[in-house]
């Protein structure tokens, strides 16, 4: 489906400082054989790239005292894709010390072959059995801007297929052809376009639709007629339409008198009568549906299922289903036999998180796996035959950090007569008596945040993380998701406040030691945080965060204001305005007493540097010391391994020097 992410997530920050620690720290381990005493007394070197205010020298403490976990994290490697024609699989790997980029891997415990040639800001890989190449969009400094390339395998070099100021999004491959198609914003930088082009013949390329606003492809049909095209109104609403190639007459899938709803995985099943996919018109979770293209007539297939349905993958003979559900933030898989209509769970034989892929022809899985010790291992597993091959990781230590709990905690308001609950996963410090704890805030606001291993690093270091999925976060429903919308904005704060409240209840926490982090929506979460209750938090981290949502909304990429206004309010409206103006962070700045840290890329065109800009310069104006990182090449989050290193050491010694007794 191509790049689908349209909110104001960080996918390249991550949610936590420990995830911007993760992959820039293994090179350290190289770096100790200089020894511990040397490292010390260096410093962390600044990146040339990077600018920074109110920092001093970045020392190595963090990562000397973490050495071992650090370690462990080598040895994971993960699979991404299958290479075309049976030339084994692409997979994601540490490069020599500090990168972590994509190698081709040719069989089983074969040693993995570095991509030099795919640059590390590759975005999404799509391959076909039936074409011997691969295509790729990749941008330029985290500008987003992302072009599509075609990789001829080997030690070819990528081919570039688009040009100009733009931003491509693939869509599908033609079953019974030579083409592809995708969307583009090529002709006004705002609205995408759809064009279809012969990868081997990039002159090939010609414009077949014009539309306004946000579209993308979701699929070719099997008999290469038509496409499903999916236009999004909101970030949470889509509406789906089928194009005939013929005659260019666009269609809705859905009935004209059926409004927009959450859609997701959407395809077409394997003999073109029909279209699979999830949904929540008329239902509070997304449900696995079919609908007869024929007959119009639409079928619920998961309704026993309440939660979301988050992925669809076919068999190659589309007799299978392997469908993913986000059952309270953890995915776990089903089979969804279509002959019988009935689900049931795929086992496989390994414990711990896991996600997995399913090959286009073949009833073979990819399972990337990661074990209690936070370790990534990429096994293909047989589903007919019950093998399951590691084909890339190594073993690793057994690590004695302790497991997350999930946990419910009262907020503010209630339902049906009963105090609401927040869900959140608490992932405990190592250590004996109350510990510190670290708040981290998703951003989206529309993401959720998911049970994971990266927060080992301050674990270790006997800080206690909470990852709250406060209201507004997709996963429990979409009555549950729109708590937050317009005016209703402050009220995923005082979740927070909430938070802090159960937090003083709890035995094994300390109260007096709570730090909050996030970014994006989340960095804006936590302006908000220490605004309401900084007198509850010793210090606050925010990356690419929202201060003001009127300069927010009025700067943010033109392609993405349409999006968002369902979300945030419309600025254009005087009413809208002023709510928004009032609740904004930039504006309440002299409240904020805390220590506080602000990490922002230059280019960024999500969130744009002149929101942390603007609110370092406020702070300082109001004389309180504030810390502020700017990568020159980087966007909405940092992606170069030594910027990512540079910065997340310091948020790591930043965040341990304020939660200490």
């Amino acid at each position: 489906m191509g790049d689908a992410d349209l909110g104001d997530g960080a996918p390249l920050v991550g949610d936590t400082v420990n995830t911007v620690l993760k992959w820039g720290l293994v090179g350290v381990l190289t770096l100790a054989i200089l020894g511990v005493g040397l490292l010390g007394a260096l410093g962390v070197p600044k990146p040339p790239t990077i600018t920074k205010e109110g920092l001093g020298r970045v020392g190595w403490s963090p990562v000397l005292n973490n050495l071992g976990e650090i370690r462990r994290m080598l040895g994971s490697r993960t699979l991404v894709t299958w290479l075309p024609g049976d030339r084994g699989m692409v997979a994601n790997a540490p490069r020599r010390v500090v990168d972590r980029r994509l190698h081709t891997v040719a069989g089983p415990g074969a040693k993995p072959q570095f991509l030099a040639q795919i640059p590390r800001s590759a975005r999404g890989f799509y391959t076909d059995p039936d074409y011997d190449y691969v295509v790729f969009s990749s941008d330029t400094g985290g500008n987003e801007q992302f072009e599509l390339y075609r990789w001829d395998l080997g030690d070819a070099e990528p081919v570039l297929l688009t040009s100009g100021r733009e931003r491509a999004t693939f869509g599908a491959f033609e079953p019974d052809g030579s083409r592809i198609a995708y969307t583009s914003t090529r002709r006004n930088e705002v609205d995408y376009d759809l064009y279809i082009m012969d990868p081997l013949q990039p002159d090939s390329d010609r414009l077949v639709l014009e539309r306004a606003g946000t579209w993308y492809v979701a699929d070719w049909s099997p008999a290469s007629a038509e496409l499903l095209l999916v236009h999004a109104p909101s970030n949470l609403e889509r509406v789906v339409f089928r194009l005939d190639l013929a005659t260019g007459e666009v269609v809705p899938v859905a009935g004209p008198d059926e409004a927009p709803a959450g859609i997701g995985s959407i395809q077409y099943s394997r003999d073109g009568a029909g279209v699979y996919y999830s949904s929540d018109r008329d239902t509070e979770f997304k449900r696995l549906r079919y609908r007869d293209l024929a007959s119009g007539d639409e079928t619920v297939l998961t309704a026993e299922v309440d939660w979301d349905v988050s992925s669809i993958a076919q068999s190659g003979d589309g007799g299978t289903l392997v469908v993913g559900v986000n059952e309270d933030g953890r995915t776990r898989y089903y089979l969804h036999d279509v002959a019988t209509r009935s689900n049931g769970p795929l086992e496989i034989p390994l414990s711990g998180l896991y996600s997995v892929g399913l090959h286009p022809r073949e009833m073979v899985l990819m399972v990337n796996h990661t074990d209690p010790s936070g370790v990534s291992r990429g096994y293909l597993y047989d589903r007919d035959s019950g093998e399951l091959t590691l084909w890339i990781g190594s073993e690793a230590e057994e690590s004695d950090i302790p497991g997350a709990r999930l946990v419910r905690y009262p907020t503010f308001d209630e339902v049906a007569g009963r105090p609401r609950e927040i869900s959140a996963f608490v992932y405990p410090g190592v250590g004996d008596g109350p510990r510190p704890v670290m708040i981290e805030i998703h951003g989206g606001p529309e993401s959720q945040s998911r049970l994971t291993t990266a927060f080992q690093l301050p674990q270790k270091e006997g800080v206690t993380v909470i990852t709250p999925n406060v209201r507004g976060s997709t996963g429990y429903g979409k009555t549950f998701t729109s708590l937050d919308d317009q005016y209703l904005r402050e009220d995923a704060v005082r979740d927070i406040g909430a938070l802090l409240d159960w937090i003083e209840q709890q035995p094994d926490m300390d109260a007096e030691r709570v730090m909050v982090s996030g970014g994006s929506y989340g960095g804006y979460m936590v302006l908000a945080s220490l605004v309401h209750f900084g007198e509850r938090l010793q210090c606050g981290i925010d990356i690419v965060g929202i201060s003001h949502f009127v300069t927010f909304l009025e700067n943010t990429a033109d392609y993405r204001k349409d999006l968002r206004r369902p979300e945030y309010g419309d600025e254009r409206d005087p009413a809208m305005r002023a709510f928004l103006d009032s609740i904004s962070p930039l504006n309440h700045a002299d409240r904020i007493r805390s220590r506080i840290m602000i990490v922002q890329g230059a280019n960024d065109p999500r969130v744009p540097v002149t929101e942390s800009r603007q609110f370092v310069d406020r702070l300082q104006e109001n004389g309180l010391e504030v810390t502020y990182i700017e990568g020159a090449n980087e966007g909405h989050g940092f992606a170069n391994p030594w910027n990512s290193m540079y910065a997340g050491i310091a948020q790591m010694e930043m965040s341990l020097d304020c939660l200490r007794p």
